[in-house]
């Protein structure tokens, strides 16, 4: 089978990412053989290699490749602001959220994070239709839930900045996804947050808020007191 040909199938098939298995199967030929014929299509820079074994047509959206490197898994924290223009700039470490543990990897000039997330968090993600492809990115409530969460990933004063670009807030998905979360300290930051925009969820959420004190963001344990929210606040937003 010749490179045009290859190339005629793996554009029909409208998969984004292919492995070494995937080839294998679409030109009946083994492992080793399908190995050797996407090192002369990537030689030749008909097709892209996006990690060890696995492919990519070269005209394939970066969204898109990132997303399916991994199954399943979604884009989310500021990599997902970033696709919902809700921040200026363009992010050169990409997020991806995942079930499994895989480490970091670059493509293009892109670094590629992959964070674990346990299955009862992992929700929130939809696949949508993009340019030559499909991508899984987190919906944009999820991805602010996924940064108050882990803050180390987005800083509590990013976030901050998404809400105050937000045109329309879904109040009640962003609390239904906290306690969905299982962790008092998405609730107590949401709730923080939203508050300085003058919209207090407390009544809604109070019952699931321990007393002890948590930080707002990581970078320290230093700060004035919140009583209401039982909060360290550690980081000044504008």
């Amino acid at each position: 089978m010749n490179a045009s040909k290859i190339i005629q199938i793996m554009e029909n098939m409208h998969k984004e990412v292919f492995s070494i298995k995937d080839i294998a199967k679409i030109i009946s030929k083994t492992s080793g053989y399908s190995s050797l014929m996407m090192f002369r299509l990537k030689k030749r820079g008909l097709i892209l290699e996006v990690e060890k074994g696995k492919y990519s047509l070269k005209e394939t959206n970066p969204y898109a490749i990132f997303s399916n490197l991994i199954y399943p898994c979604y884009i989310s924290f500021l990599t997902a602001f970033s696709y919902y223009n809700l921040i200026t700039q363009i992010p050169k470490k990409i997020q991806i959220v995942c079930l499994k543990s895989k480490k970091k990897t670059s493509f293009d000039w892109y670094d590629i994070k992959f964070i674990k997330m346990k299955q009862n968090r992992f929700f929130g993600y939809k696949r949508e239709k993009i340019s030559r492809g499909f991508i899984f990115i987190a919906e944009i409530e999820k991805a602010i839930i996924d940064s108050l969460f882990l803050p180390k990933y987005c800083p509590i004063d990013e976030t901050y900045r998404v809400f105050k670009e937000m045109e329309n807030i879904n109040i009640k998905k962003l609390i239904d996804y906290a306690l969905m979360m299982k962790k008092g300290i998405v609730l107590k930051r949401l709730g923080y947050l939203l508050e300085r925009l003058d919209i207090d969820i407390y009544d809604k959420v109070k019952d699931n808020i321990n007393y002890k004190y948590d930080s707002l963001d990581i970078i320290s344990n230093n700060g004035k007191k919140n009583k209401k929210w039982r909060l360290i606040i550690n980081r000044e937003l504008k």
